[in-house]
């Protein structure tokens, strides 16, 4: 009979412990994609505003690195570099299109980070 509670309780604790990593990490991926696509290119301050969005997600990328996967993880920091990159030196045009790479990708991660079939396979 010990084994059952035992076993029980574990299981609540694994689907807790799940659904809170999933909750939060939905949060931060979903707050990062907001600012991202709220990011204007062409403005005065985009390189401060993209290098402090970037530097924000370097801070999360800790805990979103012990449940998600570093290939996603490592895209998105290439898709931040380049974009900054392009910014400081005043091509816009690409900046955009890597924008719209970096927003692709985020969107990804919710996806496979949600409550959905995406992220059991």
């Amino acid at each position: 009979m010990k084994e059952k509670i035992l076993s029980i309780a574990l299981l609540i604790l694994v689907i807790t412990f799940v659904t809170v990593n999933t909750v939060i990490l939905n949060h931060q991926i979903e707050k990062i994609t907001k600012e991202v696509n709220a990011l204007k290119i062409d403005s005065e301050n985009s390189e401060y505003d993209a290098k402090k969005i970037y530097d924000d997600f370097m801070k999360k990328e800790k805990y979103m690195s012990l449940t998600v996967s570093h290939d996603d993880l490592t895209s998105i920091e290439d898709c931040f570099v380049e974009m900054i990159g392009y910014i400081s030196v005043g091509n816009m045009s690409d900046a955009e299109v890597t924008k719209s790479r970096l927003i692709s990708y985020l969107e990804h991660l919710g996806r496979l980070s949600g409550f959905n079939i995406d992220a059991v396979i």
